[in-house]
């Protein structure tokens, strides 16, 4: 047996890795019944609560934040879920490895709808962030555990076509959220949160007596909780928290220069160093990231491609608005409507690329066709000034669509196939916390250059009062507020010059990263995804189900 097999997974025959690439599948899908669908849709139940939880908070956080007296506070009120969220994510695939994935699902949905009761009956800005935490950890364990459970009940092949339409009920309500939540900010700020708890209600009432999913149990708690990596959680949390403190706070309370970003940042990569010594040491009996994942070149470069689009996704999502509100003059509203072509495409493409995996079996195409297609995308979004034409930018979204939507749940099967199949649990964990990670890079990114070049090119302004609101990360924000069409004509030119310029760069860095994914994709290995099923975390036999559901 490799050595590098023997932590983290049960043991098995050296043949059990090999045959990931070299047996022959039977393509032949399983016969599925009612309590297959009802756990999907107790799941598509579960990912509109936590999608809608995301973006819902967006538009309300200001009226929020007014009501609570908590200006004070709000980066801890706007950020708190994400830094719960994300942290978590390791030790939740690990623990479901030990007890299952039905404990810790049903825990995951009480400990979010619990978070969201406590964050909307909050009197006080810490009884919010407070509430916040606990629903992020509730959220964090739901992200990891419904790829968990959607790769215990389908082959490989299949599973990105899953993972399409999650990804597409998941997108519908994240773009719902923002409108919803300026609609009941308006009315009661406190139905921002309530409104997730029936969501989470009905998927509970399902969760309970059908998520009955096979594991291999220990003859004791105690036993299984020996399992548990206390201490390389202890330092992975603590180590990405400050990592998170620091890319949060950076450009917007603090200077990237200040001691207040550096310090965070260096202790908080000091210590995710220190925790993958750890998970390498003998001290660690069962890693909650196995070194095995990171020796793998299709798993690390699986990992890479995620990091790069989940980073382009929220590149796109949060900058692609800013070129309407300050180049065409769009209001916050109209340029939500203005980037429809890129929201409404990019989810039937998801659900399609999960159809063509599971017919053909191939993976490498569709990837090149997708990283192909951001990078040329965001390259031609680089040349759009104030002047272009609206069939111009309506086809480059299309493009960037294709892109995001051919990368968006592709990669995930893949990086499983390339592993033995007892690490599906820490790789999709793994999996998980890099697409959280990517999404937070993937504003901090954007942001660093975009202001980095405002700032640079603030001199073409004369006005000093319109230079000042620019300056350090003010560009972002002065966007949205309309104030650029109400600037005299000269100033006004000036100021589109400076955006423009700042977006060029912007949109070049990311075609540059897109590119680099491009070619990265050369390195994934060609492996067969198989249908067969070779899981010990299956659908119990629906028997034994029907016996512990009755009353004794």
């Amino acid at each position: 047996m490799p050595a590098s097999v023997k932590k983290g997974a049960p043991a098995q025959p050296p043949s059990a890795v090999t045959s990931l690439h070299d047996a022959p599948s039977k393509p032949s899908s399983p016969s599925r019944g009612l309590r297959f669908w009802l756990i999907i849709l107790s799941g598509c139940l579960v990912d509109s609560c936590t999608a809608l939880d995301s973006t819902i908070i967006a538009t309300a956080l200001p009226k929020i934040t007014t009501k609570l007296h908590g200006e004070q506070q709000y980066v801890w009120l706007a950020n708190t879920y994400v830094f719960s969220c994300t942290a978590v994510m390791p030790f939740v695939g690990q623990t479901s490895n030990i007890f299952g994935r039905r404990v810790p699902m049903i825990i995951s949905v009480i400990l979010f709808s619990l978070g969201n009761a406590i964050a909307g009956a909050s009197v006080n800005a810490p009884m919010l962030i407070a509430g916040r935490v606990v629903s992020g950890l509730g959220g964090g364990g739901v992200f990891v555990l419904q790829d968990l459970i959607i790769c215990d009940l389908v082959p490989v092949r299949e599973r990105a076509m899953f993972l399409g339409i999650r990804i597409a009920i998941a997108t519908v309500f994240t773009i719902l959220g923002p409108i919803l939540g300026g609609v009941l900010a308006q009315r009661s700020w406190r139905w921002v949160f309530f409104i997730n708890l029936p969501f989470a209600g009905v998927a509970l009432l399902i969760m309970v007596p059908f998520l009955r999913l096979k594991y291999k149990r220990e003859p004791s708690w105690k036993k299984a909780v020996a399992r548990i990596d206390f201490l390389g959680n202890f330092i992975f949390v603590c180590a990405i928290c400050a990592v998170l403190l620091g890319l949060i706070m950076g450009g917007t309370q603090y200077a990237w220069s200040s001691w207040h970003i550096i310090v965070p940042l260096v202790v908080g990569f000091a210590g995710w160093i220190a925790f993958h010594f750890h998970q390498a040491s003998p001290i660690c009996k069962e890693p909650s990231m196995p070194p095995l994942l990171f020796k793998n070149r299709t798993s690390v470069t699986c990992l890479v491609l995620t990091f790069i689009s989940n980073s382009l996704m929220q590149w796109i999502v949060f900058f692609l608005p800013v070129y309407f509100q300050s180049l065409k003059g769009a209001s916050p509203l109209k340029s939500g409507v203005d980037v429809l072509p890129f929201s409404v495409l990019f989810v039937p493409l998801a659900i399609l690329t999960g159809g063509l995996i599971a017919k053909y079996g191939k993976y490498k195409p569709i990837h090149l066709i997708g990283f192909g297609f951001a990078s040329v995308g965001c390259g031609l979004l680089s040349i759009l000034d104030g002047g272009s034409p609206k069939v111009q930018w309506i086809w480059f979204q299309l493009l960037i669509a294709i892109g995001v939507g051919f990368t968006m749940v592709s990669i995930l099967p893949v990086m499983q196939a390339s592993l033995p199949e007892s690490y599906v649990a820490t790789a999709t964990s793994t999996f998980a916390f890099v697409r959280n990670f990517g999404f937070v890079w993937g504003v901090t990114i954007p942001a660093v250059i975009f202001n980095a070049r405002v700032n640079r090119n603030l001199h073409w302004i004369d006005d000093d009062t319109t230079r000042a609101r620019l300056s350090n990360g003010g560009a972002y924000g002065y966007a949205g507020t309309g104030e650029i069409n109400r600037l005299e004509s000269n100033v006004k030119a000036q100021v589109h010059d400076v955006y423009a310029s700042a977006m060029e760069t912007m949109w070049q860095a990311a075609a540059a990263m897109a590119a680099v994914a491009f070619f990265l994709v050369f390195l994934e290995q060609d492996i067969e995804l198989r249908m067969d099923m070779e899981t010990e975390f299956g659908m119990e036999d629906e028997k034994k189900v029907q016996e512990t559901s009755l009353p004794k």
